[in-house]
């Protein structure tokens, strides 16, 4: 039976799970645009790695589709699973690369990595979430929430997940001590229920449009019955 590498492994996890990838442009280009977001597509017939085009980072760019060229060497950091891993690689192409769902989409063909290596830097490796997933949130105090007292709540979209951890987007800063315990809702579209987890506020940085950033930290889900007075707040009538 042929050995499966672990570089292998990793590429075929990533691109099963359709995973988030940052690129890193080298050598590294002059200005804000270093780090360019793309995602994990597929595999081409040749083997090597189908990556859609990728988009600016950088705060003024944000969104903006970035042609590499053909041959240009990029490094690659994804997760997979609990493992933060990085790669580099080379820009092979260009083509219209057709998804399961009969769409097609701009993308790049990369060589396939011969080496993936893990990093140890974080112990929770953390997950971007595309903007145009739009996942609301809605904050509270969970004291507040415990004692009946009517409040309404901040409002927010996810940026980014941790096993633990959470990166929500405000356009206001959160008026509250840090470590104040919150009740976070993750809101979800469609017909799926909403998700309402415990969490302690680490940060509400500043950030340079304007907006804020708060981070979360020891976030829990909150299981049936383990927080009834704090169900009843937010089922009551408002």
């Amino acid at each position: 039976m042929p050995k499966t590498s672990f570089s292998q492994v990793a590429i075929v996890e990533a691109v099963a799970r359709l995973a988030q990838v940052c690129l890193v442009v080298r050598p590294l280009r002059p200005g804000p645009e270093k780090r360019l977001s793309s995602r994990f597509l597929g595999i081409a017939t040749d083997g090597n790695v189908v990556l859609d085009v990728p988009t600016s980072e950088c705060t003024k760019g944000k969104g903006r589709k970035v042609f590499l060229p053909d041959g240009c060497d990029v490094g690659m950091v994804f997760s997979v699973g609990d493992m933060l891993l990085q790669a580099v690689t080379c820009v092979l192409g260009h083509r219209h690369h057709m998804q399961q769902h009969g769409r097609r989409v701009e993308a790049i063909v990369v060589a396939r990595p011969i080496k993936v290596t893990e990093l140890s830097q974080r112990k929770q490796p953390r997950w971007e979430i595309d903007p145009a997933d739009q996942v609301a949130v809605s904050l509270w105090p969970a004291e507040t929430l415990a004692s009946g007292a009517p409040t309404t709540p901040r409002t927010g979209y996810v940026v980014n997940r941790s096993a633990e951890g959470l990166g929500v987007r405000l356009c206001q800063a959160l008026p509250l001590p840090i470590g104040t315990e919150m009740i976070v809702r993750i809101e979800s579209r469609g017909p799926r229920e909403s998700l309402i987890h415990r969490g302690v506020l680490k940060h509400c940085t500043p950030m340079v449009d304007g907006q804020f950033l708060a981070g979360f930290g020891e976030v829990v889900e909150l299981g049936p019955g383990q927080a009834v007075a704090i169900m009843e707040s937010l089922a009551a009538p408002k």
